[in-house]
């Protein structure tokens, strides 16, 4: 199995990111922490709350 890899795609330079530390999976796709959701729209992280991203540790 591959590692993920960031899906952004970064027009300016006509490519996808393909970062592979840090990658969390998103709704959009697989995502590094610069190009969350959270981080393209200006705004910080949600802190983690009850259910699968805090209880989620090694997986």
């Amino acid at each position: 199995m591959t590692a993920p890899t960031c899906h952004h795609w970064i027009a300016a330079e006509h490519r996808h990111c393909r970062v592979v530390e840090g990658v969390r999976r998103f709704v959009i796709g697989d995502r590094c922490a610069v190009h969350s959701p959270s981080a393209l729209a200006g705004r910080p992280e949600p802190t983690p709350g009850p259910g699968w991203p805090r209880d989620r540790e090694a997986a």
